[in-house]
């Protein structure tokens, strides 16, 4: 019997371990590049703010720090909504991850987004008045 509580505690102890961690954030930073002139945009927005650029429209939704097994990424659940020339949108709505940037990635001929960082403190109420 003492040598199955052991082996439970054990199982229990390793399992913990092995789980990954995860930090819910406020906020994220996202980059915006325009493939035709090569200018790079970085927004700096609390979830559930829309982002409106030229064709489209992002929502961040969560943003997650995760570290699994001592290996650490940020990923970040958005809508992209993608406007076409018949006025039809067209809509992503998926996870996107800092660390595997083309893995999953909403498609827009103009704008090439990528996560850069979860903010864990809200970013209305950042000290360094980063722009929003």
């Amino acid at each position: 019997m003492k040598l199955l509580i052991h082996f439970i505690f054990l199982v229990f102890i390793n399992y913990n371990l092995v789980t990954a961690q995860e930090v819910e954030c406020q906020g994220a930073i996202i980059r915006v590049l325009n493939k035709t002139t090569n200018e790079k945009n970085y927004f700096t927005t609390p979830l559930s703010q829309t982002i409106e650029l030229y064709n489209s429209s992002i929502v961040i939704h969560r943003c997650i720090k995760v570290e699994n097994e001592g290996k650490n990424d940020e990923v970040a659940l958005l809508t992209h909504k993608l406007k076409n020339k018949l006025n039809n949108e067209d809509v992503f709505f998926g996870w996107i991850f800092k660390s595997t940037q083309y893995l999953n990635a909403p498609k827009n001929p103009i704008y090439d987004i990528k996560l850069e960082k979860c903010l864990i403190d809200d970013p209305i109420f950042l000290n360094n008045k980063e722009s929003i």
